[in-house]
């Protein structure tokens, strides 16, 4: 790759629905491409086999749209990046570059998916300033239980850089948790009343995955003082140092996901200290309480529920019934 623009050798395609493109680099098995539409937008393209990509939300930009298509022969898919301000062009390039050498690194093509997506999340942060606000008291508690799963549950049993990827709900999938097909969905509660809510029809969906596990983690609101509390910070800071003493590599994924699930390091929580009061492990199988999508006829969604925990007893696991799913799930892998 030479340091002169990539799109200018590149003519624009005679129709509208068209593009013109050339690969990136031959030194890659990833389909990186740079294009030019009929309209003469510049575009950055990953072709990928349908499956790769497990996000559902883009970025939105101004003066670029991130889309999601259907490649031509409908074996593929693609993720385009489409410069529609000309005048941000220098920019534009820069942006392009810096995903460009992060998903080339990739060892497989879910990887490069992952990686293309999360560079452009954090151009998005970068550009956009970030959050108006940092996270709500609801979501540090959501980003708690997430990441005591991956201390807890994944850290100890796969290598860093596997339990960091398998961390999917900063990438909007259904479940916060993908091992294979063993999935986990963290929830949290610190109300006097025991339940959770569940925001929509699939996260208690199981069809998809071999064993489905609901992680609850009880928080609650402390005051200074308490033994054990601890700011949100504190458990970021605890588990980016867990990841960092097995693979400093991984440390860059994990600050890519914590990234778009809403934290930066430099928003100061220290005014809200929080205390894990205990776990709950529930198996989510057949009878289980649960909305689902087949429940109800087509047109209907965003369903959002309260489940009561005292309803779920019976699904209750002990927290080893998870780690052995977990090492099959590998060694099946």
């Amino acid at each position: 790759m030479t340091i002169d623009d990539p799109w200018s050798s590149i003519s624009p395609p005679l129709k509208n629905s068209l593009i013109s493109a050339r690969r990136v680099t031959q030194s890659t098995p990833w389909g990186l491409y740079w294009a030019v539409d009929a309209d003469r937008n510049l575009l950055l393209i990953l072709q990928h086999r349908k499956g790769a990509r497990r996000a559902s939300r883009l970025p939105k930009f101004r003066g670029l749209r991130v889309e999601a298509l259907p490649a031509e022969l409908g074996t593929d898919e693609r993720i385009l990046i489409r410069l529609t301000d000309r005048e941000q062009r220098d920019i534009f390039l820069r942006f392009c570059r810096d995903i460009v050498d992060s998903t080339i690194l990739a060892v497989t093509e879910e990887q490069a998916v992952e990686r293309f997506l999360a560079r452009t999340w954090r151009w998005h942060r970068l550009l956009q300033g970030g959050r108006e606000s940092r996270l709500s008291d609801e979501e540090q508690k959501g980003l708690i239980g997430e990441l005591l799963v991956l201390e807890q549950h994944l850290l100890p049993i796969l290598d860093a850089t596997a339990a960091v990827r398998c961390w999917t709900g900063p990438l909007d999938a259904p479940h916060d948790f993908e091992i294979s097909r063993v999935h986990v969905e963290a929830k949290t509660h610190g109300s006097s009343v025991p339940r959770v809510t569940i925001s929509n029809e699939f996260q208690l969906e199981s069809s998809n995955a071999d064993a489905l596990f609901l992680h609850v983690t009880e928080v609650v609101s402390a005051v200074e003082g308490t033994a054990n509390a601890c700011t949100l910070n504190d458990i970021a800071r605890r588990t980016r140092s867990m990841i960092a003493e097995h693979d400093m590599v991984a440390v860059e994924l994990f600050e890519e996901r914590i990234g778009m699930a809403g934290f930066r390091w430099t928003d100061d929580y220290s005014d809200k200290l929080w205390l894990v009061a205990g776990e709950s492990l529930y198996g989510v199988r057949e009878g289980f309480p649960r909305i689902t999508p087949t429940m109800f006829p087509g047109g209907v969604g965003n369903v959002r529920y309260a489940l009561s925990l005292p309803d779920c007893e019976t699904f209750r696991v002990d927290p080893a019934v998870l780690g052995n799913a977990i090492v099959e799930a590998v060694n099946v892998c």
